[in-house]
């Protein structure tokens, strides 16, 4: 069976494209282009991942790991950004989430991102 992760990004493109990579690599990514929706989807469903953009319009997705985090301790979560940002990576660590930069050109580095939360949530 698939491992089910939320995948949350305002830029519909973006989206897409990561939920392509998921897919391809046995993931079932469910899609939310919003921080509203998505709060709603992690309150009705069990995902044991999150990946969300740093950026959801008026929102951060830092907000949305910790929310996330306070429903269910162990979902392990990734914050994506389109560049390198060393203040984000370590706002990111101290929630417990891993941070990478623009999954959606180099999907790579974010099925290894999960590979890493999927290990540690086994562990």
């Amino acid at each position: 069976m698939a491992l089910q992760v939320l995948v949350v990004d305002s830029d519909r493109g973006a989206l897409a494209l990561m939920a392509a990579s998921l897919e391809a690599s046995g993931f079932a990514p469910t899609l939310a282009d919003d921080f509203e929706v998505a709060t709603a989807q992690l309150r009705t469903g069990s995902f044991p991942f999150l990946v969300t953009a740093e950026r959801l319009g008026a929102h951060n997705g830092l907000h949305l790991v910790l929310r996330a985090k306070a429903n269910r301790a162990a979902i392990g979560a990734v914050v994506t950004t389109p560049k390198a940002d060393p203040v984000l990576e370590a706002e990111a660590s101290m929630f417990g989430a891993l941070c990478v930069i623009a999954p959606w050109d180099r999907p790579t580095e974010l099925l290894a991102a999960l590979s890493r939360l999927s290990g540690a949530q086994t562990t």
